[in-house]
């Protein structure tokens, strides 16, 4: 699976506006064919403004059929545009994944869970050789997590774009109090830690950050 990752600033009072742009948008590509879990996430950390575009194809087919339609396709770029008027659009940012782990397992894109309430983004980069060990040692951890009664849906995704040894682990919660549970656990539980300190191990860690985000559409 591949994700489109587009990250913006929406216009103050603009909002509403700009998810129904987004909804027309999203019927839009359906009607022609092309399939993807589209979610729309607002940033509860840095700008409050801000918004991220997640889209998830199944194959890199599926994404470059996007890209086609929304050059080449009149009535799909006056939507686009729509979409892009209720935007600060200097400020947006266009970056692409590809799907290395998944806490459903192997999955299309129309056979991903719904999109959840919230979401924990770690972003960071790992160490080079390092991604096979990355991959597992998360893979250990939300074993654990999942044990102990946490419940999310959790994915990670290897950059294709910029810094290609960039990663991110995406956990998604319905609840708040869900994912304080899990930071609860990653300060208390001394199991929990060993296994989330041998992912940082395989990471540069220092480059990393953290986005709280909740779900728009």
């Amino acid at each position: 699976m591949y994700r489109r990752h587009f990250t913006g600033i929406v216009e103050r009072g603009k909002t509403s506006a700009f998810l129904e742009a987004m909804r027309e948008s999203i019927q839009h590509q359906d009607e022609r064919g092309i399939r993807a879990r589209t979610t729309v996430w607002g940033s509860m950390t840095g700008q409050t403004n801000s918004v991220i575009i997640v889209s998830d194809f199944n194959t890199l087919y599926d994404l470059e059929r996007f890209t086609d339609l929304a050059s080449q396709d009149a009535s799909f770029a006056v939507v686009r545009k729509a979409v892009r008027l209720q935007m600060i659009y200097d400020a947006s940012q266009v970056s692409i994944h590809r799907l290395s782990y998944h806490s459903e397992g192997l999955i299309s894109s129309e056979e991903a869970t719904a999109p959840r309430k919230y979401m924990r983004t770690l972003r960071g980069e790992h160490l080079p050789g390092k991604h096979r060990e990355f991959v597992m040692s998360i893979s250990t951890a939300l074993d654990y997590q999942k044990q102990r009664g946490i419940d999310a849906t959790t994915s990670v995704w290897s950059s294709l774009t910029g810094q290609t040894s960039g990663v991110s682990i995406v956990a998604e919660f319905d609840s708040l109090a869900e994912l304080e549970k899990f930071d609860e656990m990653a300060v208390q539980d001394a199991d929990f830690a060993r296994l989330r300190k041998a992912t940082r191990e395989t990471m540069v860690f220092l480059t990393s950050h953290v986005d709280l985000s909740r779900n728009l559409l």
